[in-house]
């Protein structure tokens, strides 16, 4: 394929904030979730799937010096168009995303460390197919980070044609704690409940939580973002959940019900905002595979497939802790599968078939959001306009570092083709560090993405 066109580079100064002399990156809570035999995916011999964090913390020092992005001459602003043409155009540019996540402080921080990753993803999203950047706005500590440096690298990137995304975590969140503390869940002996990793959990049912959550999301459409991702859109899953008191929550209530309200609050108050802002969200990739269950989190594929435009499955090889096991599709004659965590050879473990594991998983869910099964063992859905565009992990675990799997370009490479072959609408590479494998990327320009035209 042709190489990517190179572009008149122009610079573009971006104001910094005020040096700190830590910054710290955390990791996102990543499902480590398992799938063994039955009709299509479902739990092995796990009594109860689990959850973890992974936290990973890099420190960034600050320097005085003010710091330049090259970008692209922008392309000249469209007008008069109405608001089906600016939706249409957002669907159509949205869905060939093809992205990389960032951090706030990567994002924004002017220290050499923060510069020289930022503009690495910078110089990739210029050499190689990636089109898009996932960039932390609020993460399970700290509360929203949406600053004018933020802003001006926002557009910036939208100016270059990328299409820009907002990560917004929503219930874990410990930034409110003290303001206002009647917000969280509660100990039945007092005082604030927490999970295992010393996590505080808003209440998913209350109303001044909703509008908070809204009004961040807001912030981030003025701040220019073109789509706005949620993650954590969810009840509490690990720690003594029964010594949990809600605030708000009625119990009695089905916790997706609560959920599927939530979902359609933020779809109608966000798209009542901006009718073309796309909105998009992390799911473990065992939700995606539950008919009527909710999990006990309040997550059910069809309240949210009804609500957002993508749903971002964190189908990570290195996480299949029970082991993948699949039963095989007759209808496109693909064989069952059967892939353990730990083997005694590692060659025979599920992280060392990221094609399998991304391509199999990718293919049910989207059989299920299509209206249909891939086996006649699970129930229908109704179909949802909701695509596929998966997150692809492009880190090693320690662990699997220790048994001699490491994930190089050739299995970034592998995650990528299984989600283009299963028919992902895009897909999106986390990597914790912010380092990306250069070389499992194709160089050509990305397909259906021009250089950006907006209101």
């Amino acid at each position: 394929m042709p190489r990517r066109t190179a572009r008149t580079p122009r610079s573009v100064t971006i104001p910094q904030p005020p040096p700190s002399p830590r910054a710290s990156a955390w990791l996102v809570e990543r499902l480590p979730f398992a799938i063994s035999a039955g009709a299509v995916l479902i739990l092995g011999s796990a009594a109860a799937w689990l959850i973890a964090d992974y936290q990973r913390a890099g420190e960034v020092v600050a320097r005085d010096t003010p710091r330049t992005l090259a970008a692209a001459v922008p392309t000249p602003i469209a007008s008069g168009k109405t608001v089906a043409e600016r939706v249409a155009q957002a669907k159509q540019r949205s869905e060939h995303a093809k992205g990389a996540y960032m951090t706030n402080i990567v994002a924004t921080d002017r220290g050499r460390a923060a510069r020289g990753l930022r503009e690495d993803i910078v110089a990739l999203l210029d050499r190689t197919e990636l089109n898009a950047v996932v960039i932390d706005i609020k993460e399970v500590t700290g509360g929203a980070q949406l600053s004018p440096a933020l802003g001006e690298l926002v557009r910036a990137l939208r100016e270059r044609g990328v299409w820009v995304i907002a990560r917004q975590v929503v219930f874990k969140d410990d930034s409110q704690e003290a303001a206002h503390p009647d917000w969280y869940l509660q100990k039945k002996a007092g005082g604030i409940w927490r999970d295992n990793r010393r996590g505080s959990w808003l209440d998913p049912a209350s109303s001044d939580v909703w509008t908070y959550q809204r009004d961040i999301a807001k912030q981030a459409i003025d701040l220019g973002f073109d789509e706005i991702q949620f993650d954590y859109i969810r009840f509490p899953s690990d720690g003594k959940i029964a010594d949990i008191i809600y605030p708000v929550y009625d119990e009695a209530r089905p916790r997706h019900a609560v959920l599927a309200e939530f979902f359609q609050y933020l779809n109608r108050e966000l798209r009542g905002y901006k009718p073309e802002i796309i909105l998009s969200a992390d799911l473990f990739g065992y939700v995606a595979l539950q008919q009527g269950a909710d999990l006990g989190i309040g997550q059910r594929l069809a309240d949210i497939g009804a609500n957002f435009d993508y749903i971002s499955l964190m189908v990570y090889p290195s996480h299949y802790y029970s082991g993948f096991q699949v039963a095989a599709d007759a209808e496109r004659g693909l064989p069952a599968l059967f892939y353990p965590y730990r083997a005694a050879d590692p060659a025979d473990t599920a992280v060392a078939h990221p094609y399998e594991v991304i391509h199999r998983s990718l293919l049910i869910a989207g059989d299920i959001l299509a209206g249909h099964a891939s086996s006649t063992a699970m129930e229908s859905t109704r179909p949802s306009s909701a695509k596929l565009r998966p997150w692809l992990q492009d880190f090693s675990l320690g662990v699997d570092s220790a048994r001699g799997i490491r994930y190089g370009p050739a299995e970034i490479e592998a995650q990528i083709r299984a989600a283009e072959d299963a028919g992902a609408s895009g897909w999106l590479l986390w990597s914790p560090d912010n380092v990306y494998s250069e070389a499992a990327l194709r160089p050509d320009p990305p397909a259906g993405m021009p250089a950006a035209a907006y209101e």
